[in-house]
């Protein structure tokens, strides 16, 4: 690279197909009002790629870009208010840009407006709404809705409670990555939900969501290793890793 020539580190999307740009390109796009720029520039700044990270800036801009209309701002907004770190978006609005990004076929708002009809998050709860939020979603790929799916039908909400299909449900979604549903599928061996028990198989699913960080995982992990099984070895060593483990996350039951 030539020394001074700033590298480009963003691929926008445009009529003639995607763009590689540089942070000064779409810096002077969003300044002019291009929703995309705002909502490309707000995500860069709340998660710290190729800037230095400034949430406050960072919301500001995906707030200008949602308020002009961009989806995919909103459905970002809605993914940070429900994982709790966006508060200044009330539930009524949630709800709003929820059906804004479904209404033009953001495939994450189906996931979102299933979570809100479970929670009553800007509507009236309804399980059942819920589990066909879900599926659809499911249908679409998302792991996350097939990990609220199985959750449904472990619980008998909004569906007729089903163990089998909840843990085939979990098993899938862990399958393809999903970290809490490695936890519940370890959870539905250790008991046998919808399986038959096997500690052995619990161990690894719960191994695989500790090893991404799963502070629960560790700690079952490490209750499965303290107590052993007919088909898992006692190991103090492991449980003691793990309990440690968990304790360095701030598990008060690891420490």
């Amino acid at each position: 690279m030539e020394e001074g020539k700033e590298k480009n580190t963003f691929v926008m999307e445009t009529d003639d197909g995607p763009i590689e740009m540089t942070l000064s390109e779409v810096k002077t796009m969003a300044s002019r009002g291009d929703t995309d720029a705002m909502f490309a520039l707000g995500m860069a700044y709340v998660f710290g790629h190729a800037v230095e990270q400034d949430k406050g800036k960072g919301y500001d801009l995906l707030e200008k870009a949602a308020n002009a209309g961009n989806p995919d701002a909103k459905i970002l907004l809605v993914q940070l208010y429900f994982d709790g770190d966006y508060l200044d978006l009330d539930k009524d609005r949630a709800w709003q840009y929820i059906q804004d990004a479904k209404n033009v076929g953001i495939p994450e708002a189906l996931l979102y407006s299933g979570l809100a009809y479970m929670d009553g998050i800007g509507v009236e709860q309804n399980y059942e709404t819920a589990a066909s939020e879900f599926a659809a979603a499911a249908q679409q790929g998302n792991q996350e809705a097939r990990n609220s799916l199985a959750y449904l039908y472990m619980n008998g909400l909004g569906v007729e409670k089903n163990e089998e299909k909840a843990f085939k449900l979990f098993k899938n979604a862990a399958n393809s990555g999903n970290v809490n549903a490695m936890y519940q599928t370890g959870i539905c061996y250790q008991f046998g939900a919808g399986c038959s028990e096997n500690w052995s198989k619990a161990a690894d699913y719960f191994t695989k969501a500790a090893e991404q960080g799963d502070t629960e995982s560790m700690e079952t992990l490490a209750y499965l290793y303290y107590t052993g099984s007919p088909d898992l070895q006692q190991n103090m060593v492991k449980a003691f890793e793990w309990f440690l483990n968990a304790a360095g996350n701030g598990s008060i039951s690891g420490m």
